[in-house]
Protein backbone atom coordinates (compact mmCIF):
# COMPACT_ATOMS: atom_id res chain seq x y z
CA UNK A 1 0.00 0.00 0.00
CA UNK A 2 1.46 3.48 -1.15
CA UNK A 3 1.88 6.50 1.10
CA UNK A 4 2.33 9.85 0.53
CA UNK A 5 5.58 11.78 -0.27
CA UNK A 6 5.58 13.63 2.87
CA UNK A 7 4.47 11.08 4.81
CA UNK A 8 7.56 8.72 4.64
CA UNK A 9 9.56 8.15 8.12
CA UNK A 10 12.91 6.88 6.09
CA UNK A 11 13.16 3.80 8.30
CA UNK A 12 11.38 0.68 8.67
CA UNK A 13 8.31 0.54 10.55
CA UNK A 14 7.98 -2.35 12.99
CA UNK A 15 4.16 -2.17 12.98
CA UNK A 16 2.11 -3.23 9.92
CA UNK A 17 -0.81 -0.85 10.30
CA UNK A 18 -1.74 -1.71 6.88
CA UNK A 19 -2.54 -5.55 7.18
CA UNK A 20 -5.96 -6.29 8.76
CA UNK A 21 -5.77 -8.17 11.71
CA UNK A 22 -8.36 -10.80 12.52
CA UNK A 23 -9.74 -10.73 16.04
CA UNK A 24 -11.56 -13.77 17.88
CA UNK A 25 -15.64 -13.24 17.29
CA UNK A 26 -17.14 -10.73 14.85
CA UNK A 27 -15.04 -9.28 12.31
CA UNK A 28 -16.26 -6.44 9.80
CA UNK A 29 -14.87 -5.42 6.47
CA UNK A 30 -16.06 -3.81 3.75
CA UNK A 31 -13.87 -5.47 0.31
CA UNK A 32 -13.09 -3.21 -1.94
CA UNK A 33 -10.84 -3.39 -5.36
CA UNK A 34 -9.60 -6.61 -6.84
CA UNK A 35 -7.80 -9.52 -5.42
CA UNK A 36 -4.69 -10.25 -5.71
CA UNK A 37 -3.89 -13.83 -6.39
CA UNK A 38 -0.53 -15.24 -5.12
CA UNK A 39 1.24 -18.25 -3.80
CA UNK A 40 2.06 -17.64 -0.16
CA UNK A 41 4.57 -19.78 2.54
CA UNK A 42 2.36 -19.01 5.93
CA UNK A 43 5.21 -18.83 8.49
CA UNK A 44 5.13 -18.49 12.14
CA UNK A 45 6.33 -15.62 13.38
CA UNK A 46 6.32 -13.65 16.64
CA UNK A 47 3.06 -15.07 19.08
CA UNK A 48 2.87 -18.32 17.41
CA UNK A 49 1.04 -15.73 14.22
CA UNK A 50 1.40 -17.40 10.59
CA UNK A 51 2.88 -14.46 8.41
CA UNK A 52 2.37 -14.87 4.38
CA UNK A 53 5.64 -14.78 2.85
CA UNK A 54 5.61 -14.75 -1.05
CA UNK A 55 6.85 -17.68 -3.08
CA UNK A 56 8.80 -15.52 -5.67
CA UNK A 57 9.39 -18.93 -8.21
CA UNK A 58 5.54 -18.06 -8.57
CA UNK A 59 5.11 -15.34 -11.46
CA UNK A 60 2.02 -13.21 -11.19
CA UNK A 61 1.86 -11.64 -14.68
CA UNK A 62 2.02 -15.96 -16.35
CA UNK A 63 -0.50 -17.45 -12.88
CA UNK A 64 2.56 -20.44 -13.77
CA UNK A 65 6.16 -21.08 -11.42
CA UNK A 66 8.81 -20.12 -13.63
CA UNK A 67 11.45 -20.19 -11.26
CA UNK A 68 12.74 -17.30 -12.42
CA UNK A 69 13.65 -15.35 -8.91
CA UNK A 70 15.56 -17.30 -5.91
CA UNK A 71 12.70 -19.20 -3.34
CA UNK A 72 14.74 -17.79 -0.29
CA UNK A 73 12.30 -19.48 1.89
CA UNK A 74 13.32 -22.94 1.14
CA UNK A 75 16.26 -22.63 2.20
CA UNK A 76 15.05 -21.68 5.55
CA UNK A 77 12.18 -23.92 5.58
CA UNK A 78 12.64 -26.89 3.92
CA UNK A 79 9.66 -28.46 4.71
CA UNK A 80 6.99 -25.69 4.36
CA UNK A 81 5.14 -25.95 0.89
CA UNK A 82 3.56 -22.59 -0.41
CA UNK A 83 -0.59 -22.77 -1.33
CA UNK A 84 -2.71 -20.79 -3.27
CA UNK A 85 -3.72 -17.43 -1.05
CA UNK A 86 -5.38 -13.87 -1.83
CA UNK A 87 -5.00 -10.25 -0.73
CA UNK A 88 -7.42 -8.07 -0.89
CA UNK A 89 -8.09 -3.67 0.18
CA UNK A 90 -10.72 -3.54 2.32
CA UNK A 91 -11.53 -1.03 4.94
CA UNK A 92 -11.55 -1.74 8.21
CA UNK A 93 -15.40 -0.57 9.79
CA UNK A 94 -14.44 -0.70 13.26
CA UNK A 95 -11.80 2.32 12.49
CA UNK A 96 -12.48 3.21 9.07
CA UNK A 97 -9.21 2.78 7.76
CA UNK A 98 -8.04 1.01 4.07
CA UNK A 99 -5.96 -1.81 5.04
CA UNK A 100 -4.96 -5.10 3.10
CA UNK A 101 -7.07 -8.29 4.07
CA UNK A 102 -4.80 -11.39 3.47
CA UNK A 103 -7.34 -14.48 2.49
CA UNK A 104 -6.28 -18.19 2.63
CA UNK A 105 -7.55 -20.59 -0.36
CA UNK A 106 -10.49 -22.25 2.14
CA UNK A 107 -12.05 -18.87 3.56
CA UNK A 108 -11.50 -17.24 0.04
CA UNK A 109 -14.11 -20.34 -1.26
CA UNK A 110 -16.06 -19.68 1.35
CA UNK A 111 -16.56 -16.13 0.82
CA UNK A 112 -17.10 -16.67 -2.81
CA UNK A 113 -19.49 -19.37 -2.61
CA UNK A 114 -21.49 -17.34 0.09
CA UNK A 115 -21.44 -14.82 -2.25
CA UNK A 116 -22.57 -16.70 -5.61
CA UNK A 117 -25.57 -17.76 -3.34
CA UNK A 118 -26.94 -14.59 -2.28
CA UNK A 119 -26.09 -13.76 -6.63
CA UNK A 120 -23.96 -10.59 -5.14
CA UNK A 121 -20.63 -9.31 -5.86
CA UNK A 122 -19.27 -7.71 -1.87
CA UNK A 123 -16.94 -5.45 -3.87
CA UNK A 124 -19.66 -3.73 -6.53
CA UNK A 125 -19.28 0.15 -5.25
CA UNK A 126 -23.24 0.50 -5.48
CA UNK A 127 -24.64 -3.04 -4.98
CA UNK A 128 -22.00 -4.11 -2.50
CA UNK A 129 -22.91 -4.83 1.40
CA UNK A 130 -20.80 -4.69 3.90
CA UNK A 131 -20.07 -8.18 6.19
Amino acid sequence: MAIGFNQSKGSAQKDRADSYQYKDGENRVRLVGDLLARYVYWVKGENDKQLPFECLAFNRATEKFDNKEADHVKEFYPDLKCSWAYAIQCIDLASGELKILNLKKKLMGQMMDVANQLELDPTDPDTGYAH
